[in-house]
């Protein structure tokens, strides 16, 4: 497997960063040789996911938690390591680094188990170190946007949600479609809470991924004051969109078969048009073929700024219409790649971040 350093192409005003491999060998445009295959589709972008029964060591997690807590009277060295993390207006919420809270084993499997869904569902490579946080009775976060951190947000709950005893908990993400409102505004229907925000519950063992650009918060805990009956989550980001592949490639086999087309598609698409990540995935038969791309990942939205063609070459397209613009054009290129025959298969997969 190779973690390969991004490689950035300004486009004007804007970049698309195609992640891609640190060393390309060829960055001749190249035409498109070979048919499109089906099975990538435009369809709408993906900004929330979950992953129910995410992690096997979820129970043995929450048995550490409920053991530090059990007895409210012993003074236990794991009772004080949590820090009360209040900004007015903002967050109130008592959180701790996971790393220094669970055994190192448990430590290991969890990171690795988040590490390994980044890479082979989103095409990002690392997750940030994860907090352990738990809300009770006046805890909370108000909207924000984590939009340096990384492209996605995670929350892996080992809140025991069936049995609590308290209200709200619930991870609140502002709905995509409310950050372009006026575009379909429709004066004659009015609006709730419940059509502009989007609530998440905290199931346990459930794994929440999102949007890190949408506004999000946790709805405020009402209820209780004993932690083991708080709403109790494991938070952080995937970061570092980049490439890896596994199989019988080399390095040098890949970035060869690659490299034109990663050019291509960047000439292609300046100025790009839309803003988010575009995750596929390539497999690669023993004769070099490119046999299908499947997308793991799509958070593009159409830029309203660059719809309008800049060069005055082509009338404005509307916001489906430059989706399918990127989709088609990465999916020729990259159907069109050729690698050398090999004595196995391989799976590549390209993250495109359009920032």
């Amino acid at each position: 497997r190779l973690h390969a350093a991004p490689v950035l192409l300004p486009m004007q005003s804007r970049t698309l960063a195609v992640l891609a491999f640190a060393h390309l060998c060829d960055t001749t445009s190249v035409g498109v040789s070979r048919a499109v295959l089906p099975g990538l589709s435009a369809s709408a972008a993906e900004h929330v996911r979950t992953v129910p029964n995410f992690f096997e060591g979820a129970d043995e997690l929450r048995a550490t938690f409920d053991e530090y807590f059990a007895d409210p009277r012993q003074a236990h060295p794991m009772r004080f390591v949590w820090d009360y993390w209040h900004v007015p207006d903002q967050y109130t919420l008592h959180r701790t680094q996971a790393a220094d809270y669970f055994e190192p084993a448990s430590f290991e499997a969890l990171t690795a188990a988040l590490t390994t869904y980044g890479q082979q569902e989103l095409g990002c490579r690392d997750i940030s170190p994860p907090w352990l946080s738990y809300y009770v009775d006046g805890c909370e976060q108000l909207l924000h946007a984590d939009v340096p951190q990384g492209p996605f947000a995670y929350v892996l709950s080992l809140t025991l949600w069936d049995e609590r005893r308290f209200t709200g908990g619930h991870t609140q993400i502002l709905q995509p479609w409310v950050l372009d409102y006026w575009r379909d505004f429709d004066s004659s229907t009015g609006l709730e809470r419940s059509d502009l925000m989007l609530d998440v519950p905290a199931n346990f063992n459930q794994l929440t991924v999102f949007d890190a650009r949408l506004p999000h918060g946790v709805r405020c805990v009402e209820g209780v004051r004993e932690p083991r009956e708080a709403r109790l989550v494991i938070h952080g980001w995937f970061c570092s969109p980049e490439p890896h592949f596994e199989g019988a490639l080399t390095e040098e086999q890949a970035t060869a078969g690659l490299g034109p087309r990663l050019s291509a598609i960047a000439e292609a698409l300046a100025p790009p048009r839309v803003t988010g990540l575009l995750a596929l995935r390539i497999d690669v038969a023993t004769d070099g073929a490119v046999t299908s791309v499947s997308k793991l990942a799509d958070t593009l939205v159409a830029d309203p700024s660059a719809l309008f063609d800049r060069r005055g070459d082509a009338p404005p397209l509307d916001a489906p219409a430059a989706r399918r613009a990127v989709f088609e054009t990465i999916e020729s290129n990259l159907c069109a790649a050729t690698f050398p025959v090999c004595n196995g298969t391989s799976t590549i997969t390209i993250p495109f971040s359009f920032d």
